[in-house]
């Protein structure tokens, strides 16, 4: 079987852009490319997708990164000297239903981060959505959500 990959940044920014957390929350668009090294002009609207809901008493901002029916997803990278968001501790990919989300919590609300994620399907995406108009429609669907 064939598995047609695509691939997602979630690139959040804080005003002075600093790796560790500071005072202000940091503001995210979901860029999506076809392949790995596409450059990123393909950038959803501010905060597009994302939620929050607490987890134990711990806020967390869950970003859909739009891999519908996917099999697999990967964090593929962070920058290096990362000093605020840490795997599985302040950030992890979750699946829900037939959709994916990679939530942030603690200090990693408050800093700049780049985090570049891969998704695999049984089928190209383009047949699940066929165009970046219906991909941003998805997102706007949570509007209901859409943080501030």
């Amino acid at each position: 079987m064939t598995s047609h990959l695509e691939y997602r940044t979630l690139k959040c920014t804080t005003p002075n852009n600093q790796l560790k957390a500071g005072k202000d929350r940091a503001k995210c668009h979901l860029i999506i490319k076809d392949i790995e090294t596409e450059k990123p002009n393909r950038q959803s609207p501010e905060n597009a997708g994302c939620f929050t809901e607490f987890h134990k008493n711990e806020e967390r901002i869950y970003c859909n990164f739009v891999c519908p029916f996917a099999h697999t997803t990967s964090m593929n990278g962070i920058e290096q000297g990362h000093q605020a968001c840490y795997n599985y501790h302040s950030y992890q990919i979750e699946k829900r239903d037939n959709e994916w989300f990679i939530w942030r919590s603690g200090k990693c609300l408050n800093s700049t981060v780049t985090l570049d994620i891969g998704c695999q399907f049984d089928q190209p995406f383009k047949q699940i959505l066929s165009n970046d108009s219906e991909i941003f429609a998805k997102l706007r669907s949570r509007k209901s959500k859409v943080l501030a």
